[in-house]
């Protein structure tokens, strides 16, 4: 599902595919940051973004 939304953003915006991938993935950080924990998990279960999402925070 994730690379759905990756394509309609960049179609949507005009955007290349590897520029919509950064602003999906700016917009998914910001929801993460900022959204109850619940809401964020299951967002991310639905994307299929839940193993990268775990990646990426404990990069930090």
């Amino acid at each position: 599902m994730l690379d759905e939304l990756i394509q309609a953003v960049a179609r949507g915006a005009s955007l290349s595919p590897e520029q919509a991938a950064l602003a999906v993935a700016a917009v998914l950080r910001f929801f993460t940051a900022r959204l109850p924990s619940a809401f964020v998990g299951e967002l991310h279960a639905r994307l299929g973004t839940r193993a990268a999402a775990r990646k990426d925070a404990s990069a930090e």
